[in-house]
């Protein structure tokens, strides 16, 4: 675990919520100096009470739904901001008792103390596509549901139909409706198939809006990603915008570990007891390995056979965590140093 070293003499804690933000401004000797509660997250408000500390002032604030905002106001005024990590920091600074001017109080002495375990404030100007990008990935489940809806309902009923893929969705749709006998269960179908229409049409929309801004602003990047085996447009994508700039990952174990691509363990007394952090990370970029790794060994040979490989020694689940850690370590090393991708690298073939 990583530990932001604060540099300034005054340190604020603040407890973030919805409609207010309670805040505990302290010297580095732990004084407090400025200890309330600022309703309707008035910034405005808060500037004017920091203001005879705001020369040498570093703010921080749990990663929590809303903290956007608060990054963005800090920046325009010149002030330091730092997120924490709020899963680490829950471990750090649990009680028996816990309230809004305790959290705060706790936050602002973690800092003072170099113990705030930083999260990345992703900057402002890349947020915007970012979010596109998950709205276009959250229509695609929803538009999954609903085609996987339809399709139960005609096993509920005892249809059968074949020979149509659902890739050729307005065949499909047709073969689906007359299928159905009576008009009542045709008319629900009609319905699910008017959303899976618009979401079609939505996420096509969106995709060419986020592959215009990627070739216009990181080409190179968005390139060089196609290049692997499995990693297609929209993997890609998510690679790039989730992970954004590769050098604040000082290591390929942060970026592995920030991935969800390796777990960590518990140990005592020499001894590993178990794993655990298995979901402390990145999920967009967990599931974009995972289904890199299984298309990657579908398309490429020597990908297969190292696949092969990995299945005949771990469970086919296992090999194909294993096979997404190496290839989040070789995007890791190609974004980092500009290079394309090598597979013997890979599988270790130097044939």
């Amino acid at each position: 675990m990583r530990y932001y070293t604060t540099t300034t003499e005054y340190n604020c804690g603040i407890d973030l919520h919805a409609r207010q933000m309670y805040i505990c401004l302290m010297n580095k000797d732990g004084r407090i100096l400025v200890h309330r509660n600022v309703r309707r997250n008035d910034f405005n408000y808060f500037l004017k009470i920091v203001d005879p500390y705001r020369h040498d002032l570093t703010v921080c604030c749990e990663c929590t739904f809303n903290w956007y905002w608060l990054a963005d106001a800090c920046q325009d005024a010149g002030i330091t901001f730092v997120l924490g990590h709020a899963l680490y920091m829950k471990a750090l600074h649990g009680s028996k008792t816990k309230n809004d001017r305790i959290d705060s109080e706790k936050i602002a002495h973690l800092l003072r103390s170099n113990l705030i375990p930083p999260g990345y404030t992703y900057p402002a100007e890349k947020r915007p596509l970012r979010m596109l990008l998950r709205r276009r990935t959250y229509f695609v489940w929803k538009r999954s549901e609903l085609l996987a809806q339809m399709t139960v309902g005609a096993m509920t009923e005892g249809i059968e139909f074949s020979g149509v893929s659902q890739h050729r969705r307005q065949a499909w749709m047709e073969a689906l409706i007359a299928a159905h006998s009576n008009e009542l269960y045709r008319e629900a179908v009609r319905a699910n198939m008017h959303i899976v229409q618009h979401y079609d049409r939505m996420i096509d929309k969106l995709e060419r809006i986020i592959l215009k801004h990627t070739r216009r602003d990181h080409g190179w990047q968005y390139n060089l990603l196609r290049t692997v085996p499995g990693i297609g447009k929209v993997i890609a994508l998510t690679i790039l915008y989730e992970t954004d700039d590769m050098s604040r990952f000082p290591r390929v174990q942060d970026f592995s570990s920030y991935c969800r691509l390796v777990k960590g363990t518990v140990a005592s007394a020499g001894i590993i007891k178990g794993t655990r952090g298995g979901k402390l990370g990145n999920a967009y970029l967990k599931w974009a390995f995972s289904q890199a790794a299984i298309l990657g060994k579908r398309s490429h040979p020597k990908l297969r056979k190292c696949a092969q490989q990995l299945e005949a020694k771990h469970k086919k689940p296992v090999a194909n965590a294993i096979l997404a850690s190496k290839l989040g370590r070789a995007v890791y090393f190609m974004l980092r140093d500009r290079k394309p991708f090598d597979v013997n690298k890979v599988t270790g073939d130097n044939n």
